[in-house]
């Protein structure tokens, strides 16, 4: 977690309201015409002078036209993945902005070849050594440093070296791609200078962890039947009965499919299991045709109740379509839906993770 991570992680994060986030994108239209009176700086702290009295953990940023003639606003939250649902909700809820795109999360830092100084202190992406390693799902990093680093500039230099890390990864894979990151006096694997990581972050993912982030398809589906067992099961309970979908992890912590939706039916019948399975097949069914997400495993737990999971894009419509299909395949059965935030997908890399040590064992 780099320093501004922290900071930021310890506001308290309340989901904004719809209300709330359709009162300040009218106010901010409404003062727009103002606003870009005004210079860069001052445009972007009136901005958040809107922005900050509903959501003080978010920013907005404006880059300047490049190619493209319109502006760029960008939604941030400096990492703090804490307040990311409120990032992407702002996002997703905007009415068009005459003159801009919007954007939610920082780019990339485009070259990832730049240099910082603070308090008289300067520190170049060169400067800064990184090795990676899969830390289940996510990656790992070791960072360490190409020059010599005062004694009494090394924590200093640390939180350059984070912020360096964020600019060049980008606000979303650095957040929630990355896993642990060490400052370490030797490596475990090679290290490459900061400026020349991207590619090589972007292959590992790609490459070491299956990372395409497009649907498999159906010729490279993968399902897994595991029985399974809860650590405060007792030792004569029956065992879960897992149905995994390992191909699913071509998909992870894809920014579209945020949420971690469960239906849970329970049974008393093999009839009445029969139609809790046909209601969570064609919510996978329906997920998928309706693009709104995946189902990506289901659980049989004690022999009286079927969970299915999902990641999806928009929670609501997600619970929505639960309800009814349980309501036309199960009538007669209480639905019970849950959904967390989840962009790292946690529920699923750590089910993957101990599915595939199972596998090689």
């Amino acid at each position: 977690m780099s320093a501004e991570q922290d900071m930021d992680s310890q506001q308290a994060t309340f989901p904004l309201s719809p209300p709330q986030i359709a009162g300040f994108w009218q106010e901010f239209l409404g003062r727009l015409p103002a606003l870009e009176a005004l210079s860069g700086v001052e445009f972007v702290e009136s901005a958040n002078d809107l922005l900050h009295p509903i959501a003080p953990g978010l920013s907005l940023e404006r880059e300047e036209p490049g190619q493209d003639p319109a502006g760029r606003l960008v939604v941030t939250a400096h990492g703090s993945i804490e307040q990311f649902e409120n990032v992407q909700a702002l996002v997703r809820q905007a009415p068009p902005i005459p003159g801009y795109a919007l954007q939610a999360f920082r780019s990339r830092n485009l070259g990832g070849s730049f240099a910082m100084r603070m308090q008289d202190f300067e520190l170049s992406c060169a400067d800064v050594l990184v090795a990676h390693y899969d830390a289940g799902g996510v990656v790992g990093l070791e960072l360490g440093f190409g020059k010599t680093i005062p004694q009494d500039m090394r924590d200093h230099a640390r939180h350059m070296a984070f912020i360096m890390l964020d600019h060049v990864l980008g606000e979303w894979d650095f957040a929630v791609r990355v896993g642990p990151v060490d400052f370490v006096e030797g490596f475990s694997g090679e290290p490459v200078p900061l400026s020349d990581f991207v590619p090589v972050f972007d292959a590992f993912m790609h490459e070491a962890l299956g990372r395409s982030y497009e649907l498999p398809a159906e010729q490279d589906e993968s399902w897994m039947m595991l029985e399974v067992r809860g650590r405060e099961a007792s030792a004569d309970a029956p065992p879960d009965l897992l149905s995994f979908r390992a191909s699913a992890n071509a998909v992870a912590t894809r920014a579209d499919l945020p949420y971690f939706v469960t239906l849970e039916l329970g049974f008393e019948s093999q009839e009445q299991l029969d139609q809790v399975r046909d209601a969570q097949d064609a919510l996978g069914s329906e997920l998928e045709r309706l693009h709104l997400g995946l189902l990506v495993f289901t659980r049989v737990q004690q022999m009286s109740a079927r969970v299915a999971a999902c990641y999806v894009s928009d929670a609501q419509a997600a619970t929505a379509l639960m309800q009814h299909l349980a309501t036309q395949y199960a009538p007669a059965i209480e639905a019970q839906v849950a959904v967390a935030y989840d962009p790292a997908w946690q529920e699923f890399l750590g089910l993957y993770a101990a599915v595939s040590a199972d596998a090689q064992d």
